[in-house]
């Protein structure tokens, strides 16, 4: 055997375990189902990771950051994040706040600073008030789920109220409730790093 044959052995079964590495878990998916009338349809996803993916309906937007930016068609949508949370802006047009952005409680407001939604979770699960504070939901975690009393809802694929609380926010635009839902999603895996 020549001593070239000699040296390119180690270098080939170099090679070839690095070949054997296991492939990187996909993130879970987080899927929003509809539960109305005895069905379970799925109405809404996000799927964690660089880029964040979220779907509402036919509406899908990919959401990379911080700071959020995403492009839906012609409409550019991004958030930038300051000392009073995460401002959204639609092709800069300023249209929601989210606050606090890494709290357990989140708001989110209009351009007035009036909460259209504020999730407020506990040990038992989470409540989405309105302006007044009146209760517009509870979310409960079940099992591997978390479910909604009304309208009915259950999401899977995760165990965070907050995320499940903007997801299922009938009261915000499908593009606000995905890009709050992607951010709550990429400062999760900010913190985790």
């Amino acid at each position: 055997m020549s001593l070239r044959c000699l040296l390119l052995v180690p270098l080939w079964s170099g090679c070839q375990a690095k070949a054997d590495l296991p492939a990187p878990a996909s993130p879970t998916l987080i899927e929003l189902h509809d539960l109305h009338d005895g069905g379970d349809k799925v109405v809404a996803t996000v799927r964690p990771g660089k880029p964040c993916r979220a779907t509402i309906g036919p509406t899908e937007m990919i959401v990379g950051g911080p700071p959020l930016i995403s492009q839906v068609g012609e409409t550019r949508w991004s958030g930038s994040e300051g000392s009073n949370g995460t401002t959204l802006e639609r092709d800069g047009d300023r249209v929601a706040r989210i606050f606090p952005t890494r709290g357990t409680t989140v708001g989110v407001f209009d351009l007035q600073g009036v909460p259209v939604i504020h999730v407020q979770p506990s040990a038992e699960g989470a409540t989405v008030s309105d302006a007044s504070m009146r209760a517009l939901r509870t979310l409960t975690r079940t099992g591997t789920t978390i479910v909604s009393d009304h309208p009915p809802f259950r999401v899977s694929g995760t165990n965070d109220l907050v995320l499940a609380s903007v997801l299922s926010a009938i009261e915000l635009q499908p593009e606000v409730r995905m890009l709050a839902a992607c951010e709550r999603v990429l400062v999760t895996e900010k913190k985790e790093l």
